[in-house]
């Protein structure tokens, strides 16, 4: 009976004991996964905290001039191209060379060549904007056309400050076109693009005006017809300066 109870002591302190081992384990080995886990966020707070000081300090680049243009430091002249199809592109990328020429150099002279059939209308009258924003900014912007200089190209064209066609260039104007994906539209939805259609020919129309002979009615009456004409024509109604 004293064999059994001693037995049974021991027993329960070997099974205690394990018990005490085995929790021994899970209280040695809990902060343990907590220490590692603090020092994995501690050093991925580290990493952020060096990439965020990094980025924090690091310098912006530098205003570049475009793909598409170059600049002479030695004759203090920057060259821009405008061909293709007009779009935003165009307007950005001279908005760029603009700001870079104005911030970066003291160059005022800006050869532009223009060879475009046109395109996006409102990106023309941005790039006309942009000109002539450029010349209040003491630029003088000397155009060099080429080819054909039709639709959106046409006021690009007539606002620069000196205007040079090369023999043989072809001018066209005509009305602005409305391109829209096949679906429903109310009446006031048209009503809407009606309006929208006026008030860009108003635009369109008065850049002409301001740098030419004609007068408004008459750009408006050659506008809404399609107008092809030659270079001796613009010259003759005050579009081109010097034909070259």
């Amino acid at each position: 009976m004293k064999k059994n109870w001693v037995l049974a002591i021991v027993l329960t302190g070997l099974i205690s004991g394990c018990a005490v081992i085995e929790k021994g384990k899970l209280e040695q080995q809990t902060p343990l996964k907590h220490q590692i886990d603090i020092t994995v966020s501690s050093e991925t707070d580290s990493k952020v905290s060096v990439k965020q000081q990094k980025y924090d300090t690091q310098e912006s680049p530098e205003i570049r001039i475009s793909q598409l243009s170059s600049v002479c430091f030695k004759t203090k002249v920057a060259f821009v191209k405008i061909f293709s199809g007009i779009s935003v592109s165009d307007v950005t990328r001279l908005w760029n060379d603009l700001i870079f020429l104005e911030y970066m150099t003291d160059i005022k002279d800006v050869y532009v060549f223009i060879n475009s059939p046109g395109g996006d209308a409102f990106s023309g009258l941005a790039l006309a904007d942009q000109i002539e924003r450029g010349k209040r900014k003491g630029f003088n912007i000397t155009a060099y056309a080429s080819g054909i200089i039709a639709s959106a190209a046409v006021p690009v064209f007539a606002v620069c400050s000196t205007r040079y066609a090369a023999p043989g260039t072809i001018f066209m104007v005509h009305e602005a076109a409305l391109w829209k994906w096949p679906g429903r539209e109310t009446a006031s939805d048209i009503r809407s693009q009606n309006e929208l259609m006026h008030l860009l020919r108003e635009r369109y129309i008065g850049k002409l005006t301001a740098n030419s002979k004609l007068n408004k009615e008459k750009w408006e009456e050659l506008e809404k017809k399609t107008t092809w004409f030659s270079v001796e024509k613009a010259m003759n109604w005050g579009l081109v300066d010097k034909i070259q």
